[in-house]
């Protein structure tokens, strides 16, 4: 397996390191939420995911997962060895809109669509930390 590399897009980090920087962005999504970001916080959840698919396919390549991380997510919708409720985050973060609906609701920020679009990136994340090897 190659070293990091930093003029290459995939071995630019370690898995470790994609991780930090998929929860990193998760993070971001997070605090986009709480101020009624939408754009932002679909835009960051959307790269947590594809963060953390980084930390996968360093050690298990892919070309069908694609280069960028709306790439990744759409590949894992389908993928075969994914398990269900990954392709379900990944469908959820796919299909979300990046603006925001015409009409705002009354109420607090965290409400269900935007705490499903948190845990769908993190269904993700948590996959990838499971499935990439330890040490």
């Amino acid at each position: 397996m190659p070293g990091p590399d930093p003029v290459h897009w995939l071995h630019r980090l370690t898995s470790p390191e994609w991780l930090a920087a998929a929860a990193h962005e998760l993070e971001n999504a997070e605090a986009a939420v709480a101020r009624r970001a939408t754009r932002a916080a679909v835009a960051h959840a959307r790269r947590a995911a594809g963060m953390a698919w980084n930390a996968v396919l360093v050690h298990h390549p892919d070309e069908r997962a694609g280069r960028s991380y709306m790439d990744h997510v759409t590949a894992l919708c389908d993928d075969p060895a994914a398990p269900d409720e990954v392709k379900a985050a990944a469908r959820s973060l796919r299909q979300t809109p990046a603006a925001a609906p015409a009409l705002i609701p009354l109420g607090r920020p965290g409400s269900s669509p935007d705490q499903a679009l948190i845990h769908a990136a993190r269904v993700i994340l948590d996959h990838a930390a499971r499935v990439v090897p330890r040490g």
